[in-house]
């Protein structure tokens, strides 16, 4: 089989359209998504369309919790209050219901899928240290277990003596024996400087991971960031770049 693992769209239909482009031209079976479909950007409602009709298997992140049920998710960060607050009111009974029927956590014999880590799924830490990806597979003995949250396109793998250890972002080929905890990056807002939308493919015929990045307006993307009056950081955040 080959699937799509997308997350953290966080309403960026830019990013989201040009994720699929590329994901018709790549021929996947089904596509998941480990949420954060919504808050910080322009067009939640398209995004949550989206997902809707092409996603086989959907999960709900912190902000999808928070725009549609505050009390239930605890955020400090003013600046994604306010955008919860203006992506509330672009959104329908209909969305609400929908984000509220979205479970925060699925797990099939081969793989779990979650949006932030499985040891206490809905404690939204960031898992992006070897240290944590050591404790954390403990918790699981599925072969795949794919998160998001963090923003970063990471691999995790622990072979069949036990050893854990990490491998870039890009290609890589999977070997007998092996489990992988793997975040599968974000669609809409990036966070390692490198704007390209991301997202990841495994083919379980081929034995192959790999992480896809692809090209979008950008600056669209952040105008109307700005013109939907949100706040400025989030565009900032799509146009940051290396060096």
């Amino acid at each position: 089989m080959r699937f799509a693992v997308i997350s953290d769209i966080h309403g960026n239909i830019h990013a989201l359209e040009a994720v699929d482009k590329d994901l018709r031209s790549n021929h996947v079976d089904k596509i998941y998504c480990l949420g954060d479909i919504i808050n910080f950007g322009a067009h939640p409602k398209e995004c949550l369309e989206w997902v809707k009709n092409k996603c086989d298997i959907v999960i709900k992140g912190e902000h999808d919790i928070f725009v549609a049920d505050p009390g239930e998710v605890f955020l400090t960060n003013p600046y994604a209050i306010q955008s919860a607050d203006w992506t509330y009111d672009q959104l329908s009974q209909e969305d609400f219901d929908y984000i509220r029927s979205l479970e925060n956590f699925y797990e099939e014999d081969e793989f779990i899928l979650t949006h932030d880590e499985p040891s206490v799924p809905g404690t939204y830490h960031f898992l992006t240290s070897m240290r944590d990806a050591k404790e954390t597979f403990t918790c699981f003995e599925n072969r795949f277990c794919f998160y998001g949250h963090a923003h970063l396109n990471m691999l995790f793998v622990k072979d069949n003596k036990g050893n854990v250890f990490s491998e870039g972002s890009g290609f890589f080929k999977m070997q007998n024996g092996q489990q992988f905890l793997i975040c599968a990056g974000s669609v809409g807002q990036p966070r390692d400087k490198d704007p390209r939308a991301g997202y990841l493919i495994v083919d379980t015929d081929e034995g192959s991971i790999q992480f896809r990045r692809v090209e979008y307006d950008v600056e669209k993307a952040a105008s109307d960031i700005k013109n939907a009056g949100l706040p400025e950081v989030f565009a900032q955040i799509l146009t940051m770049r290396k060096g």
